[in-house]
């Protein structure tokens, strides 16, 4: 795979996975605060795609700069 001028070869993803726990379907309503929801789900060991994307930088898999431009600039918790 090419880097297409980017400086990256091939593609590496940055993953956030909230488990639907008892907790958190009690949250979701027709009236739902996302905020006390994502709250919740880090309370309960949900990772946020910047803790993520460290990792593979940790792993020497891409840098600070890339991980930066492709995630969410503000994670509440």
């Amino acid at each position: 795979m090419e880097c297409r001028d980017t400086g990256y070869r091939g593609r590496a993803g940055v993953y956030e996975i909230m488990v639907m726990s008892d907790n958190i379907k009690a949250l979701i309503s027709a009236d739902l605060d996302l905020t006390a929801m994502r709250r919740q789900a880090f309370k309960e060991g949900t990772r946020s795609l910047r803790l993520s994307g460290a990792q593979k930088i940790s792993a020497g898999l891409t840098t600070l700069e890339e991980v930066l431009r492709v995630t969410p600039q503000s994670e509440q918790r």
